[in-house]
């Protein structure tokens, strides 16, 4: 779907270099998640060894699914810049014809992707020894 664009182009593009940022925003939070998820769970197997609790082995159930989602968020932070990247050059080549292409598939995969992760996550978390 293609809109007609009669409004400012000025505060079009600036609007669209704000969406940009609001994308490489995002895309820096799910690869910090990512990284704390990895560094959250190693740190709790650590002391849960040396303090040698029985919580060892749920920490270590839990850290068997922290690597690979921690991961897949990274990766998926990747997909995210390039997801807002490919839209910020799409707009600003666009804009100057008077047209705005919508967003609906890119926001409609980040969405799913995000709660498939979060679902995993607490998942991981929740799961019976």
């Amino acid at each position: 779907m293609v809109l007609e664009n009669s409004g400012s182009v000025a505060r079009d593009h600036l609007a669209s270099e704000r969406t940009f940022l609001a994308y490489v925003r995002t895309s820096m939070a799910l690869a910090s998640m990512g990284v704390a998820l990895v560094q959250l769970f190693s740190i709790a197997e650590y002391t849960s060894r040396a303090t040698g609790t029985e919580v060892y082995a749920a920490a270590r159930r839990v850290q068997r699914f922290s690597r690979p989602l921690g991961g897949l968020t990274i990766a998926f932070s990747f997909a995210v810049l390039l997801i807002g990247l490919w839209r910020y050059f799409k707009t600003q080549f666009t804009l100057p014809v008077g047209k705005f292409a919508i967003a609906r598939i890119s926001t409609t995969f980040i969405a799913f992707v995000l709660t498939a992760i979060l679902v995993a996550i607490f998942g991981a978390l929740m799961a019976p020894s």
